[in-house]
């Protein structure tokens, strides 16, 4: 496992059309059923929205992703098929997200824990195969880790979480044969010669 595997391209057809496509469409959609998709572009001038970009990388995916993709879904799959390890992965991780829900001045302190809970844990599931068909590269996980914190996108809480409960329903079903087939998914902690 590596941060960018370029043995593979890590930017492939099916990969291209969850990170461009699907997840923004997603988000959109969500949105417009929120009735947040007209509120007015945050950012003025609009060249803001860099800064927001990077700080949004910084303080989410660079931070969080080496932990949740480089080294406890790897773990938890040499136990677990990868459906069982994104279902851990995913409390987990919504777990770890729950004291902002506390914190005023959060964008989670205006949302409810119980959808966020279901998203992230759909969200884990959505990115688990496209981590292991990528074999461990960590730059997938942490470019849908920023679209998920994106901040040009509108909020879409919580519908967002819903219709990303129906794509990891999609996914699951699509790729069934290798989400419930223990062993078939990346066992290589990121930084580690072990194969096992």
């Amino acid at each position: 496992m590596c941060v960018v595997d370029y043995r593979q391209s890590f930017l492939d057809a099916k990969v291209n059309r969850i990170l461009v496509e699907i997840h923004p469409a997603i988000v959109y959609a969500a949105a417009a059923i929120n009735g947040t998709i007209n509120d007015p572009f945050s950012f003025s001038p609009w060249t803001m929205v860099f800064p927001a970009l990077i700080q949004s990388l910084l303080l989410g995916p660079m931070g969080e992703e080496f932990g949740w993709r480089g080294l406890a879904l790897p773990l938890l799959q040499r136990r677990f098929s990868p459906f069982w390890a994104s279902l851990v992965l995913g409390v987990v991780w919504a777990f770890w997200h729950s004291p902002a829900f506390f914190m005023s001045g959060t964008p989670q302190s205006a949302w409810s824990f119980g959808p966020f809970f279901v998203g992230l844990v759909s969200v884990t599931i959505i990115l688990t195969p496209l981590f292991n068909a990528s074999r461990g590269s960590l730059l997938i996980a942490i470019l849908y880790h920023l679209n998920l914190m994106n901040p040009i996108f509108p909020d879409a809480q919580p519908w967002d979480n819903l219709l990303f409960a129906i794509a990891a329903a999609v996914i699951v079903f699509l790729n069934r044969r290798q989400m419930f087939q223990r062993g078939s998914g990346v066992k290589e902690v990121l930084g580690s010669e072990d194969k096992d």
